[in-house]
């Protein structure tokens, strides 16, 4: 083997640099230096043209600057896209880990042109240092979420078709080698995934860390991906359950209506492992958009006869965090169900929902809202998978919360009436196995379920049992009415209060309607609403009567 020192390393490298100069990279340039070429490539081990790059680096490196595309074209005076046949060259150089490249903030964004390459260190040194070219390994990283940061952020330069897919899987592979000193990375490594599924293993990690549950298909793989039909293909294998990661369930899928709109997440075998290895999973969760938050939730004052009200003191008790888990406790020890599970039932505008939020509240929980009317998906067979995905979701959700949450199944009339009779419509099948899976789910329910109906009479028989608390909210008695008008308009008098009360049969959903109109009014016209304008708004509350109604307030 041919002996190498840094003097005549650094003279061929200094040659390079000179007869570069204004070259153009015409073939003429290539015969002057090609003894130094072939000299340097032997030391570093890579093809002339990439050697020619590395040289050139190297020395303006130590001119202080950084090296990008720009300074290069300047430098040899060439057209940019002679230039650009060297881009695989680039690559192949950053991959060996002899050049490192970061982003400038160039204005101009296509590929290449805002990259910026400077010569490893280790290889400097070793020119330097009258030493043989290192063997250059990725370094560890101090932090295992940088890991899986490091090998997410990878798939950036894949989108921008700046690196090859292999190049992404291979990049991967070796910053997973780099960093088998976690043990969470080395049991990945133990699963002798190939290079394309540890790299979607660990992607679809990173996004479930940074609060994603689940990810699209076909985007992940666009960003992945740099050939159409690798994209397709292992978009196939993963929904035909032919892939590694589906077949010994370390992700599951999510099918969704169309092919490439389907997704997966992480298995609770996976996402046992992370939290094993010290990840908190679902960081992002208190940003759910269908989460209530007790500091979020305006206090009322709530008026209800005398059997509501204990009913729902009873409730607010139990719900106390000392109490509920003393009650889970006994429970279980007497092979009892542990979960607290309530209807809330009566007329529209009685105050069901609000109760859920108040008691809430008084207990510092959170509520998980359900939107039933996005549970009934006109996809067959969809509606079955949301249902089980709730509770499953719930329970995922309750792990990460200091109390229990709420699950609220708001307005749930469509989904707890009573079952069809055996058909052969298909909507049928479906309402009822939507029915059977949620009968399931509170049969085994440990945490705290509040539904409300406006139709308990319609109540399929077999949800009866499944509901530990009944609680029936009926209209306000007159009483309780005038209570809730002075509350609402504390300007009026008692006696008007009584007249309203008296007068119109409204619920308090309804008595809120009045309120708004109350002070919309104040603002139009800048003047305090008295009780004849009050009158007039309750007699256009009620559709039935609105023959003769007016629209719009009453002038002063």
């Amino acid at each position: 083997m041919e002996n190498h020192n840094k003097e005549k390393l650094l003279a061929c490298i200094g040659k390079v640099y000179e007869q570069a100069h204004k070259s153009k990279l015409v073939a003429s340039f290539f015969q002057e230096v090609d003894t130094e070429l072939i000299y340097l490539s032997n030391y570093f081990g890579i093809s002339k043209n990439q050697t020619l790059i590395t040289a050139m680096t190297f020395v303006l490196n130590y001119k202080g600057d950084t090296v990008d595309f720009n300074d290069l074209i300047n430098y040899f005076d060439c057209n940019p896209m002679v230039l650009l046949t060297y881009s695989d060259d680039f690559s192949q150089l950053c991959e060996k880990g002899i050049l490192e490249k970061k982003k400038s903030n160039h204005r101009v964004t296509l590929t290449y042109s805002n990259d910026q390459f400077k010569i490893n260190e280790r290889v400097t040194r070793a020119v330097l240092n009258n030493e043989p070219m290192p063997v250059i390994e990725m370094e560890g990283l101090n932090d295992v979420l940088d890991v899986f940061e490091n090998i997410y952020n990878l798939s950036d330069d894949c989108n921008r078709n700046e690196v090859k897919s292999y190049f992404l899987f291979k990049q991967s592979k070796l910053i997973i080698e780099a960093n088998l000193h976690f043990p969470l990375i080395k049991k990945i490594a133990d699963f002798n995934f190939s290079n394309k599924d540890n790299f979607f293993y660990c992607y679809l990690i990173w996004k479930v860390l940074t609060g994603n549950e689940t990810i699209d298909i076909g985007r992940a793989a666009e960003n992945i991906f740099d050939s159409a039909t690798e994209r397709v293909k292992y978009i196939q294998e993963i929904m035909s359950k032919q892939n590694i990661l589906v077949k010994q369930a370390f992700i599951e899928l999510e099918e969704a209506h169309f092919f490439n709109d389907s997704e997966v997440k992480l298995s609770e075998f996976s996402l046992k492992l992370l939290e094993e290895n010290g990840l908190k999973l679902f960081a992002n969760k208190k940003k759910k958009e269908n989460v209530i938050y007790p500091e979020n939730i305006h206090a009322k004052e709530l008026y209800f006869n005398e059997f509501e009200a204990n009913q729902l003191e009873v409730l607010k008790q139990l719900l106390r965090e000392d109490k509920f888990k003393e009650t889970q406790n006994r429970l279980k020890e007497k092979g009892l169900p542990k979960g607290v599970t309530v209807l809330l039932h009566g007329s529209p505008g009685t105050g069901k929902t609000e109760t859920v939020f108040q008691v809430a509240k008084a207990s510092n929980r959170e509520i998980v809202k359900v939107d039933i009317s996005k549970s009934k998906s006109m996809w067959f067979g969809e509606s079955e998978k949301i249902i089980k995905r709730i509770f499953t979701d719930y329970k995922n959700y309750a792990k990460d919360c200091e109390q229990m949450p709420i699950l609220l199944f708001n307005e749930a009339d469509a989904i707890i009436s009573k079952r069809k009779e055996s058909n052969y419509s298909n909507v049928s099948q479906t309402e009822n196995a939507i029915q059977n899976i949620l009968l399931e789910e509170l049969e085994n329910f440990e945490g705290i379920f509040f539904a409300t109906t406006n139709l308990a009479s319609n109540l399929d028989l077999a949800f009866e049992r499944r509901f530990l608390f009944k609680v029936e909210f009926l209209k306000p008695e007159i009483s309780i009415k005038a209570k809730i008008w002075k509350s609402k308009l504390p300007f009026l008098t008692e006696i008007e209060c009584e007249k309203l009360a008296s007068q119109f049969d409204f619920s308090g959903g309804q008595i809120d309607n009045i309120v708004r109109k109350s002070e919309i009014h104040e603002v139009i016209y800048g003047l305090k609403i008295e009780f004849k304008s009050i009158l007039d708004f309750c007699s256009t509350e009620l559709l039935a009567k609105t023959s003769g109604s007016k629209i719009g307030f009453a002038n002063e």
